[in-house]
């Protein structure tokens, strides 16, 4: 299958989906919306002429671009570029075959098929016969020989390259094209019309018939509304829509009602409300279906006024049923919120506003229209069509592409001078026209004047539907409407848009800081409108006063706007975080954080915490599970930096290794041919390897750094730093010393592939490998003395009683037979000589009878038996070498096994672990004719094998010891067989065992050393220490050469005559310092017989001409290994105290882990420390040690790119993986707290999975997390301490929330110091959604807006403790969050706390415990059960529409009069019943014992819900109240004889006194008033 993406070419029609015509808007969102297949989209338009140029996109990851018209924006032309990055096929025959790659996009630019088809392809077997074309001579002939020859085709055109000399008018083309002069072809363009030459004049003009919906050119699709191909704006409130096939649509401006816009123009895309911000997009329904639409919903949360939590209706996706009947048609309350909307028509390139209806607009003076007939009466009473805005979709312009290009043309009389008024006339010719129409229409001139006073608006690319309403109102109520934060004024300033006004429509023009652009001087937005806007006030003017009558005395002050008295939140703290502000937050919550900590901190005081950073690899970008690792490594030391320690993280890179030297190889000059056998020079291989390995370093640490990781980013150390060379090379001089490194022949892992050694850690195991498994019979004469049987001496003997039988052994290694040179059996098994009429006489163990019956299929039967113990020492020959070579014997082995194969083992010690080692014992050496490539050696076989040389032994090699064996009768059965097989884990391909000449570790010495040092680490998860043991224990050697020449070298001279080694300290010591000198390059480049490498002694001794430098290198682990020596303080050479922690993925149990541990502890057992002083025990390294999992997909596949489901962390930080906005038409940026987020919320200690879900759940945390901070930082905006108090005299409902903040606090502290990560996420989750949001927020809400004095205050004071509480307990997971909190934190607060990424955990609790309150924790769970209790009641109301706010109703908890709790139950809530109606936010609580009073029966409404106190049954009872609602803190406690508009409650009636006094300027008389509505 093609990794690239795959498209059909349609001449004249298009490219797969592709179709020309299609309008930019549906092909800019269908290549956005598959960012997997088209990476890259490169918009391009002129500036100056945005709507006369063509619209280009480039797709370069694609080898395409596409070019669009400027009026209509339709797509005209389609042009191939590059042939080797799409696989393009014409009537499913491919143009080029492309080979296969990860993906499209990182198919190499350097593919020779990029080139294309050859001309006799396509004029043979693709397109046939055509015309001649046309020739273009090469522009310069002195620097270019090659020009360009179109073949053409209707609706298709090819480009070849011809060289010019080449060229001749009067040849034919064919034969011209089919010669050496033409090259493959170099591009291709497909069009509408007959030929290029005929289409190219008119390409961009001529009229098209596809549709511009790539919905309605699809073959077989469902119904699709016609598209509307013109706007004609006909004046009075009169538009007609021309649609491209169906009768023109006329929308009446207060009179077409939405359920005629279904019907005509079908569901719109989305619709936005305006009381609730909310949008709902809809699907694509068929006709039968409209009954009963179904829609799916997206609820960006646009507003940045919002403070409240409680997301109920602003913030939660909506699901209406019906577009069609959304609102209720009989409804009649003209004002009601909920009524007003926009139908979103995306694709047709307007939105309609949906409302009551208002004036007429008047229609144009002279107008052709002006003979329509007038509008009927409008009918106030319903939900009516009264704006359209068309959208110009002007390239450059804030709301680009979000729609698509509308088209109008205004039905006006105009001057001679022009043809008329349209949608590509410029603003300035359009505003001179208008004005003239409309002139004499005024009132007057300063009413013409007022009209085109222009309002500036601060637009930008993340505006949503919502700015259309702040347009439509300021313009509407005579203010300019403006978004926060915007320096735009009326009349000019620094916006990025205008709007001005005339009759019945306003128009929105780009601006920039010269005025308007030339480019942008076409109306991006016109707003057709039901009724004339009102004149807006000049700049210069003022509006007269009206003259006042002085008041009389019986009128009652009142507030001018009830909202002026309350005490809202304000804050300059966003809903959302901002890209650009991202880098200064990065800088102040990393490098400088741990600059401060390390400057201000001490040691002694303070204590230090070591977090050793385990190094990545420096090739290539950072993936996901880099980000797994850094950030567990950062939320560790964060929370350790909050408990008061002084953090050491120094991030490390492990820089050597065969991935980066393969890449330096790759790197071949221009003079050696690709694939040439000729081989670098080791200081060039060193000189590319080091740049790459520093240029993947510096591009990792920049990654890095975006993840927002306190590090010491200053000083990161490197595997390749000459300073950690030396120190490197002196542990490894101090292990030779001791005698712990030697060098022997002996079977290691070899990899063919990379053509050296690989340690245990370097391979991968794949449980799906295919071996050629084998049963083979090697012939032997059998002892039958020791038989226990008699019938098998009854054949015939071959000697002094022996019986000629079969050994038959059993392998998935065939190769390895050549290299034979025993058989091992286990003398406590049994074994049966069978009889089979084929094979003949076979040895077997007992146990392998049941599977043998399966191999040999004409059965057999057992003839006798013997113990393998007299099998031990009996003799063989080896069936490929023949009967005339010497016998091998039969051994005991330990690892023989009777439930797998036959019980007989092949040994090869040159191929096997086990079988070296029971080999060597009996003096046997290993064998291995295998070179270093994996083939066959010939001269090492015997005569007749020699064509197994240069064979690969894993595949022909295999396959023709398998043909040899069955040709001399040796094999029973040969069959593929799947199974468990180590493999590379850098090249991806199978390794071998192979004997070979390597330096090793002696393991066995320290062993158990090591393990015994496990025994006081602390593991997370508890199961790593037996992982851990369990790989220290299985290992007696460690491998530590590598035939490389990337790394540091292994300090070994050999003797040039018979290659014997030579290392000793003193021969290390010498060339460490030649190293600190020179470096270690100079060991691969210095001339062979430099004497300045040869310690003096041995100079004397063999002379320089006798000894060369060894050219391996060291294992990576043992340099990874020795990284504890960063720990080292400067100058000190001793060894270092363990570090607190080692964190890492799990499979560095047998790598990372393991080395440190083993030079660790090697280092300690060559010399004691200080440290390990006081006690013989050795130490390991670490401390604690954690382990992470792996990161897989939503199926718990691991990712990868050939899958295709690999996710990048940059993917997360930005967004892409989430659904787009419904109101930018891009994602939302979720910013480095999300990627961090989702690490901390995972449990790590197993294999992490990352899918959407997940992912949309962090972005709904983050969410929360910051609406939840902009309500704290706008209630504690004024607050100005004092900032203790006596916690007893505290309010109930702020006690109980420091009680709940203290709780959570507790637990996350245990969880974190656990490192249980996710836990202390999803405590801080439920506490933010359940006790601050649920309940404290709303409990709170009255005391904050409506209260001036203690109640405030004390409500104030609660919320500064949650804050910080909530910054502390956060701070190690999101600290870009907090950082920006702090940085919109008042000055008061911040002068009066410490940072809170600088607060000390242990201090925050101290501040708590000021608070702690027995006597509430012991009640809070009664109070929690009654606030349940009464919200089910609630609920039950709201859905009877017997309520809708929890302050609508009067709660009566009652009792029973029986128990002996009673007194406890009731007092309980009797202590706090002045705060109850605060505590369960409603208007009023009264409590009960025993029966309730009969008039509370006689409510108009009344809901029960039972609950237990204290063992006790109470009921919970809710009804309406009986007192009627204050107009300022909408509790019903205000007399019911009061006038609505004026009635009070006794507690705000006590607050208006107070500001009467205070601020009168806040206050009018009541026969004065005009807008007093409730603000709250």
């Amino acid at each position: 299958m093609s990794r690239y993406p795959s498209l059909q070419i349609h001449p004249g029609r298009g490219l797969g989906f592709l179709i020309l015509g299609a309008s930019l808007h549906d092909v800019l969102t269908r290549l956005k919306a598959q960012p997997h297949l088209y990476p890259t989209i490169h918009v391009s338009y002129s500036p100056a002429q945005p709507l006369l140029a063509p619209v280009v996109l480039d797709l370069p990851a694609n080898g395409f671009r596409l070019r669009f018209d400027g009026p209509d924006q339709r797509l005209r032309l389609i042009e191939i570029l590059d042939f080797g990055k799409t696989q393009l096929s014409y009537k499913n025959i491919d143009l080029i075959k492309l080979p296969e790659a990860t993906t499209a996009a990182s198919a190499k630019p350097g593919y020779p098929g990029q080139h294309g088809p050859a001309f006799r392809h396509v004029y043979n077997r693709l397109m046939g016969p055509t015309f001649p074309g046309e020739y273009f001579p090469p522009q310069d002939a002195t620097r270019s020989h090659t020009g360009l020859y179109i073949l053409s085709y209707p609706g298709l055109a090819f480009t070849f390259p011809l060289q010019h000399t080449a060229w001749s008018s009067t040849a034919d083309f064919v034969s011209l094209l089919s010669s050496n002069a033409a090259a493959s072809a170099k591009s291709l363009a497909i069009f509408i019309g007959n030929s290029w030459h005929e289409a190219r004049q008119t390409l961009f003009v001529q009229p098209c018939l596809n549709p511009r919906s790539l919905a309605l050119s699809m073959k077989g699709k469902e119904h699709q509304p016609d598209e509307v191909d013109l706007v004609n704006v006909c004046g009075g409130g009169v538009v007609e829509l021309v649609r491209r096939s169906s009768t023109p649509f006329r929308v009446i401006l207060g009179d077409t009602t939405p359920q005629d816009l279904v019907a005509e123009l079908g569901p719109p895309d989305a619709i936005y409300r305006k009381n609730d911000h909310r949008l709902s997009i809809h699907r694509t329904r068929r006709r039968k279906q409209r009954a009963s639409h179904g829609s799916y919903g997206a609820s960006p949360a646009r507003s940045d006024d919002l403070f409240d939590t409680d997301q109920s209706s602003a913030h939660t996706t909506t699901d209406d049923s019906d577009v069609e009947d959304h609102i209720d048609p009989r409804e009649d309350d003209h004002e009601q919120p909920a009524a007003k909307c926009f139908y979103n028509y995306f694709h047709h390139g307007f939105d309609v506003f949906i409302s009551y209806p208002s004036n007429s607009s008047p229609p144009f003076p002279h107008s052709r229209s002006s003979a329509h007939p007038p509008t009927p009466p409008k009918a106030m009473g319903h939900l009516v069509a009264t704006k359209i805005l068309l959208h110009g979709n002007v390239p450059g312009s804030y709301p680009f592409n979000r729609y698509r290009r509308s088209r109008w043309v205004i039905d006006a009389e105009t001057s001679g001078s022009i043809d008329g008024l349209d949608s590509e006339t410029s603003f300035s010719t359009l505003s001179e026209e208008l004005r003239n129409v409309w002139k004499g229409n005024y009132a007057s001139e300063q009413a013409e004047k007022a009209m085109q006073n222009a309002i500036v608006l601060d637009r930008d690319w993340g505006d949503s539907p919502g700015s259309s309403y702040e347009v439509l109102e300021g313009w509407e109520d005579g203010e300019p409407a403006q978004k926060k934060g915007s320096a735009a004024q009326q009349g000019s300033g620094s916006g990025t848009t205008q709007i001005f006004g005339f009759p019945g429509m306003l128009f929105e023009v780009l601006k920039n800081d010269t005025g308007l652009v030339q480019g942008s001087e076409h109306p991006g937005i016109m707003w057709i409108l039901d009724s004339p806007p009102p004149p807006r006030p000049h700049q210069d003017e003022r509006p007269a006063c009206a003259q006042q009558s002085m008041p009389s005395p019986a009128s009652k002050l009142l507030p001018k706007n009830w909202k002026s008295t309350l005490c809202l939140p304000k804050t300059s703290f966003p809903v959302r975080n901002r890209r650009t502000d991202r880098d200064k937050y990065l800088g102040r919550c990393t490098k400088d954080l741990y600059r401060w900590q390390r400057d201000t901190r001490t040691t002694e005081h303070d204590g230090d915490f070591v977090l050793h950073d385990g190094p990545p690899f420096a090739n290539g970008p950072l993936h996901i599970g880099h980000a797994l690792n850094k950030i567990l490594k950062d939320i560790t030391c964060r929370f350790q930096l909050s408990l008061g320690k002084r953090v050491d993280f120094v991030p490390g890179w492990d820089c050597h290794g065969l991935p980066i030297e393969i890449q330096a190889l790759e790197q071949q000059p221009a003079r050696v041919p690709a694939g040439s056998s000729v081989l670098r020079e080791p200081g060039e291989i060193r000189r590319i390897a080091s740049r790459l390995a520093h240029d993947a370093f510096t591009k990792q640490r920049d990654d890095f750094q975006q993840w927002g990781i306190m590090a010491d980013w200053d000083k990161p150390w490197k595997t390749m730093d000459q300073d950690y060379e030396l120190r490197q090379l002196e542990i490894f001089r101090s292990m030779v010393k001791k005698g712990l490194i030697h060098r022997r022949r002996k079977p290691v892992y070899w990899s063919p592939s990379s053509r050296t050694a690989l340690a245990e850690a370097e391979l991968e195991y794949r449980d799906n490998h295919n071996s050629t498994a084998a049963y083979v019979k090697f012939p032997m004469d059998l002892d039958v003395r020791h038989c226990r049987g008699s019938q098998l001496r009854s054949y015939p003997q071959t000697g002094s009683g022996c019986v000629r039988v079969n050994a038959l052994i059993w392998t998935t290694t065939p190769w390895t037979l050549p290299a034979n040179r025993a058989i091992a059996v286990r003398s406590d098994i049994m074994y049966y000589i069978v009889n089979n009429p084929t094979h003949g006489r076979l040895l077997i163990a007992s146990t392998a009878v049941k599977e043998l019956k399966k191999v040999l299929q004409d059965g057999f039967e057992v003839i006798d038996n013997i113990m393998g113990e007299h099998l031990v020492g009996q003799k063989y020959w080896d069936p490929i070498y023949g009967a005339e070579t010497q016998q091998r014997p039969m051994l005991n082995a330990w690892f023989v096994s009777s439930d797998i194969g036959t019980g007989l083992v092949h040994m090869a010690p040159g191929h096997g672990m086990d079988d070296y080692e029971t080999c060597q014992q009996h003096g046997i050496s290993a064998y291995a004719p295998v070179d270093d490539a994996g083939c066959f050696v010939a001269n090492a076989l015997p005569p007749w094998a020699k064509d197994l040389g240069s064979r690969p032994v894993l595949f022909e090699g295999n396959a023709w010891v398998v043909k040899v064996l069955g040709s001399c009768g040796s094999l029973v059965k040969a069959y593929d067989y799947c199974h468990k097989y180590p493999y590379d884990w850098r090249t991806d391909q199978p390794v071998i065992v192979r004997a070979t000449e390597q330096w090793f570790a002696d393991v066995g010495q320290i062993q158990e050393t090591a393990l015994k040092s496990l025994e006081t680490v602390n593991f997370l998860p508890a199961s790593g220490r037996a992982r851990l043991r369990s790989f220290v224990n299985s290992r007696a050697e460690w491998c530590i050469s590598r035939q490389r020449t990337w790394g540091v070298p292994i300090p070994a001279l050999y003797l040039k005559d018979g290659g014997k080694a030579i290392m000793t300290s003193e021969s290390i010591e010498h060339i460490i310092k030649v190293v600190a000198e020179r470096g270690t390059n100079a060991w691969f480049t210095d001339v062979e017989n430099d004497p300045g490498w040869i310690a003096p002694s041995l100079l004397d001794q063999f002379g320089m001409h006798k000894i060369c430098r060894g050219q391996d290198t060291m294992d990576v682990w043992f340099d990874s290994g020795t990284s504890w020596t960063t720990m080292l303080k400067d100058g000190d050479k001793q060894i270092c105290a363990p570090a607190d922690v080692y964190l890492e993925g799990t499979d560095q149990h047998r790598g990372w882990f393991q080395s440190s541990l083993l030079t660790y502890v090697a280092q300690q057992s060559i010399r004691a420390t200080d440290q390990v002083a006081s006690s013989s025990a050795a130490l390991a390294p670490f401390k604690s040690l954690i382990t992470h999992g792996f990161v897989l997909d939503g199926e718990g596949r691991k990712m990868s790119k050939s899958i295709g489901n690999v996710i990048s962390p940059e993917q997360i930080i930005e967004g892409t993986l989430l659904p787009r906005n419904a109101f930018s038409g891009g994602h939302d940026v979720l910013g480095p707290d999300a990627l961090r987020l989702w690490v901390a919320s995972t449990d790590y200690t197993s294999d992490v999975k990352v899918n959407l879900s997940f992912l949309q759940s962090i972005q709904t945390t983050l969410k929360k997390y910051r609406i939840t901070f902009r309500f704290t930082l706008g209630a504690l905006q004024d607050f100005r301490g004092p900032l203790t108090y006596v916690s007893n005299k505290l309010a109930v409902q702020n006690r109980m929330a420091i009680l709940k903040l203290q709780q959570v606090h507790d637990s996350v502290r245990v969880h974190y110091s656990n490192g249980e990560y996710n836990r202390a996420v999803a405590d801080i989750n439920r506490y933010i959604g359940q006790d601050v949001s649920a309940f404290y927020m709303e409990a709170v809400k009255d005391a904050l807006y409506t209260d001036r004095g203690e109640a405030r205050w004390q409500a104030q004071l609660t919320l500064l403790m949650i804050h910080q509480g909530l910054q502390t307990m956060l701070a190690p997971v999101t600290p870009l969050l907090i950082e920006e909190i702090w940085e919109h934190t008042s000055d008061y607060m911040k002068e009066a706390f410490t940072h809170p990424l600088q607060t000390q955990w242990p201090m925050q609790k101290a501040r708590l415990d000021l608070f702690k309150d027995a006597q509430l924790a012991k009640d809070l769970p009664l109070l929690d059960e009654a606030r349940k209790a009464i919200n089910t009641a609630q609920e039950r109301a709201r859905s009877a529409k017997c309520m809708g706010s929890s302050l609508e109703c009067h709660v009566m908890l009652q009792f029973e009069n029986v128990g002996p709790g009673i007194r406890n139950a009731s007092q309980c809530f009797q202590r706090y019943l002045p705060d109850l109606a605060t505590i369960f936010v409603v208007s009023r609580v009264d409590i009960y014992v025993g029966a309730m009073p009969s008039r509370m029966w006689t409510a108009e409404w009344i809901y029960s819900e039972a609950f237990e106190a204290d063992g006790i049954a109470a009921v919970a009872h809710i009804c309406k109240p009986s007192q009627t609602k204050c107009v300022r803190c909408w509790r019903f406690l205000a007399p019911v004889e009061a006038r609505p508009e004026e009635a009070v409650c006794e507690r705000c009636e006590g607050v208006l006194d107070w500001l009467r006094q205070s601020d009168p300027g806040l206050f009018a008389r009541a026969d004065e008033q005009n807008d007093a509505s409730p603000g709250a």
